[in-house]
């Protein structure tokens, strides 16, 4: 598959999949070394962020809204690394995590941000 059409799918799943607009898919497409945080999604009051340029292995982290939540999970497998959070918590990332396009848009926007970790 083509750099270009492996684009255009991610495009249309962060589009759809991850609600931002098609101006931002655009930016984050063209400007691959831009470093930020980037929030993938918030369930209920935790917000799903990949940073970009972050060390390995690839994860994600999971922060609360009053910050009593501040964890990191494996990409590749959904494994919480390292924080603390209730059974309920828990259970609403798993669920995340087992959609069936999360861990290829995660994966995709990892090695976008950070391929020169």
């Amino acid at each position: 598959m083509s750099e270009n059409t492996l684009e255009k799918i991610l495009a249309d799943l962060l589009l759809n999949y991850m609600e931002l607009s098609e101006t931002e898919i655009d930016f984050l497409l063209q400007n691959s070394d831009y470093n930020f945080k980037e929030r993938i999604t918030t369930i209920k009051n935790l917000k799903i962020i990949i940073y970009s340029n972050d060390h390995n292995p690839p994860h994600f982290h999971v922060i609360s809204n009053d910050y009593k939540i501040n964890a990191k999970f494996l990409i590749e497998n959904g494994e919480l690394l390292s924080g603390e959070m209730k059974s309920k918590d828990l259970k609403r990332i798993r669920a995340f995590y087992e959609s069936p396009k999360t861990k290829m848009v995660m994966e995709k926007i990892w090695n976008k941000k950070n391929k020169n970790t």
